[in-house]
């Protein structure tokens, strides 16, 4: 799953991996909409200030806080593309897997 999201001048990629994908399908409306919402903000990063943290040890990686849920995605700057890799629930997130 791709959103293409555009800020000012130019244009992000936002990519939803497998896992993530298929939670999203499962989840309620709301959680869904929730979530969505929250992931064509990405990026804007500035905005979501204090519901983002770098994650100690692992390069580009970091984690949104979305109450009861955690986002972890990948981030790079050169190629201006956000890669989501894992949404859960914040007692299975961390989980290896």
């Amino acid at each position: 799953m791709l959103l293409y999201i555009l800020t000012g001048d130019d244009e992000m990629k936002i990519e939803i991996a497998k896992q993530p994908k298929k939670y999203m399908e499962k989840c309620t409306q709301s959680d869904y909409d929730k979530i969505y919402k929250i992931l064509s903000e990405l990026p804007n990063l500035e905005n979501l200030q204090g519901k983002i943290k770098k994650m100690q040890g692992r390069e580009n990686e970091y984690r949104i806080k979305l109450p009861p849920f955690r986002i972890i995605f990948k981030y790079d700057k050169s190629s201006k593309v956000i890669t989501v890799t894992k949404i859960d629930t914040r007692g299975d997130v961390y989980k290896k897997g």
